[in-house]
């Protein structure tokens, strides 16, 4: 076997014959077997390089809706900007001052909170439902099969409410704890009693230092909640259940999956540092910088183009992985299952169950030996590790 050979599509040939698809002859793209750290990083980027325009245009739908948002952010600096030469103007032609009135700057604050909160929920919606995409799209192309960007948002942008739900629930299962540890810890803070204000401190360190890292071990556990729904059909609250088992024993390999797409999304921040700095000293003195404004927009989109679709692909191939590993899923497949693996994934049960091991008949099925069309031999064992594939 030569090196890296594993994470070649060409070099794969399904052990026993090709995997069937459909009642049609059809080999894996990538040969389902158990994966290494190492292996399943490096063949993160493999996928994501061999189909780049696919994930990276799956990726630029919602990157395109932050720049849009982006883009309104900067608007207010102008439009103060604006504000100072009229009231300048106005002051020098001795029209004086019109104050607005409370009731008037009351309904502005109140327009602006559900602006903002109007726009992160549709932003929080493309988002979780282009990951769905990413995975759907992954879990095409991995197990031999094409796609289209169009074809991959069809075939999730149905469930959006599922996907929402997960999102939801994910972002809240990371921040309860130290959200409630702040907030009594404020309450605290806030009250004239020296014993309450020492307690309210005494919760806010607690709630950094000991809720942040609970909370991201509960992220941990429910981070492949997209994928149990996308490829399985499973509902919010079943996808969860089953992410926490698929998880049990590699919490370790989701954390550098996570550190690495938040490397990458810091590296991708940095580049817009430096144009974002400069836009605001040029606006503060008075200047205009229209042109630099226009380059940071487009420097955060093609930076959240390109690192979005790391994380799901790495917790995809991890999800993939795990089943391979619990539930002898390189097996299931080369049982022949139906042409996509939701249908694989119902061979195990139904879509409310959390199958764990191999069904009987298909061990037996396996013992009797031929698949494919041909035999089974200890030299085609589809669990091979690193050893050469026939």
């Amino acid at each position: 076997m030569t090196p890296q050979s594993w994470e070649s599509p060409e070099t794969f040939h399904a052990p026993g014959g090709a995997a069937v698809y459909g009642g049609s002859a059809q080999a894996a793209a990538y040969a389902l077997r158990p994966l290494s750290l190492g292996e399943l990083l490096d063949r993160t980027f493999s996928v994501y390089r061999s189909r780049f325009w696919l994930f990276a245009g799956i990726g630029a739908i919602s990157a395109l809706l932050q720049t849009v948002i982006s883009a309104a952010q900067l608007a207010p600096m102008h439009l103060a900007k604006m504000a100072g030469a009229f009231d300048g103007a106005r002051t020098r032609t001795a029209i004086p001052a019109t104050p607005f009135p409370p009731n008037y700057l009351t309904g502005i604050g109140m327009g602006m909170a559900l602006a903002i909160l109007g726009v992160s929920l549709l932003y929080l919606l493309v988002f979780v439902v282009t990951q769905a995409a990413t995975v759907f799209a992954l879990s095409e192309v991995y197990l031999g099969k094409a796609t289209t960007i169009g074809e991959s948002l069809r075939a999730t942008i149905g469930r959006w409410y599922r996907y929402l739900g997960i999102g939801i629930w994910q972002a809240g299962s990371m921040m309860w704890i130290p959200g409630i540890a702040l907030i009594a810890g404020a309450i605290l803070l806030a009250t004239k009693i020296p014993g309450l204000k020492i307690l309210g401190g005494v919760l806010i360190f607690l709630g950094i230092a000991g809720g942040v890292p609970v909370g991201v071990i509960l992220w941990l556990r429910n981070s492949l909640g997209v994928q149990a729904t996308v490829i399985e059909g499973l509902t919010v609250r079943a996808s969860m259940a089953r992410s926490k088992v698929l998880t049990a024993g590699a919490k370790g390999r989701v954390f550098v999956l996570l550190l690495l797409a938040g490397a990458l999304n810091y590296a991708a921040s940095l580049l817009q540092m430096p144009l974002m700095l400069f836009v605001m000293f040029t606006i503060a003195r008075g200047g205009k910088a229209v042109a630099t404004e226009i380059v940071m927009l487009l420097v955060g989109f093609v930076g959240h183009a390109l690192v979005q679709p790391v994380l799901m692909i790495g917790l995809s191939l991890l999800y993939f992985d795990q089943r391979v590993r619990k539930e002898a899923f390189d097996l299931v497949m080369l049982l022949g299952p139906e042409s996509s693996p939701v249908a694989a994934a119902g061979m195990w049960a139904p879509a409310q169950t959390m199958p764990m091991s191999m069904p009987p008949a298909s061990i037996e099925a396996i013992a009797a030996g031929p698949i494919s069309g041909a035999p089974m031999d200890e030299t085609s064992s589809p669990r091979t590790g690193d050893e050469t594939l026939p």
